[in-house]
């Protein structure tokens, strides 16, 4: 691991992990709290059609899929305050149709199928300067404003009339919040991949909610956790030679699973349960 740390692309792979690790883990404590994991899921199978398009016409793509994301983002917020359709079923409609554009797209380009593998499962090792800068300009814009937001997110989250009542602007935060979290999704794509993005973005949260007394513990444990699981799946990947964006998404999983076994051995040994957090420890208003 030493050697690698030396080595120009494995710096900037850890760079990029440990930035993707924090930010991801950070919003998806909202993630996990709103339930809205579908919401990611499909704004990273959308972002597809970014992707693509910024392949073919020579755009950087992690670019292009951040306009295409966010963009997706504030429109799906519309639809979902408008529509009579349930959101769940908007998402379905706008995953596949999104996803199935960018493979077209991408169809149209020569040697389009090594570019659509490093975009649907991680390339984190191929992590070129431009993508990092990309990378780096999202978590730069999103952790001070998920800072800035958390105590109103958190209100609307436990209690969405109360903060209406209490003078937050509802539905003008939650247009923050899912534009936030699609950024976040793109800045994913590179790391993990559409496919597994959800891997950063719910599993290290939830990992927090076992574990954490709080809301501010679950805040802080949450990013340890994806910064944790990020390293050592970067790691693995590198020493034993495996697609990275799985060897990521199968580390999170294990230290979930572990912890999951542990907290429910304590339970039934008649410890009380960590995972709910009353107003009164979560510090909201």
């Amino acid at each position: 691991m030493s050697e690698a740390l030396a080595l120009p692309f494995f710096q900037r792979a850890l760079a990029a992990g440990l930035l993707v690790g924090l930010v991801t883990s950070l919003l998806g404590v909202f993630v996990v709290l709103r339930r809205s994991a579908f919401f990611g899921d499909a704004i990273a199978h959308a972002s597809l059609a970014g992707v693509a398009l910024g392949v073919v016409t020579g755009l950087p793509p992690l670019a292009a899929a951040a306009g295409v994301g966010v963009g997706i983002g504030f429109v799906l917020n519309r639809v979902e305050r408008r529509s009579r359709l349930p959101i769940d079923t908007v998402l379905g409609i706008v995953m596949p149709f999104f996803m199935g554009a960018g493979i077209l797209i991408l169809s149209l380009a020569p040697g389009y199928q090594p570019e659509l593998l490093s975009y649907l499962f991680g390339s984190i090792l191929a992590v070129a300067p431009a993508s990092l800068a990309v990378i780096a300009a999202i978590a730069l814009f999103v952790m001070p404003v998920v800072l800035r937001f958390r105590r109103a997110l958190s209100f609307v989250t436990f209690d969405p009339d109360g903060a209406r009542v209490s003078g937050i602007r509802v539905d003008r935060l939650l247009v923050v919040y899912q534009v936030l979290l699609a950024a976040v999704v793109v800045a994913s794509i590179k790391v993990v991949g559409i496919v597994l993005v959800n891997a950063l973005l719910v599993i290290p949260a939830a990992t927090a909610k076992l574990l954490a007394r709080s809301l501010d513990q679950m805040f802080l444990l949450a990013p340890i956790v994806g910064v944790g699981c990020v390293t050592a799946g970067l790691a693995a990947s590198y020493a034993l030679d495996l697609p990275s964006g799985p060897a990521i998404a199968v580390a999170s999983g294990l230290v979930f699973f572990a912890v999951w076994v542990r907290v429910s051995w304590r339970r039934r040994a008649g410890e009380p349960s960590r995972a709910e957090f009353p107003r009164r420890n979560a510090g909201l208003p």
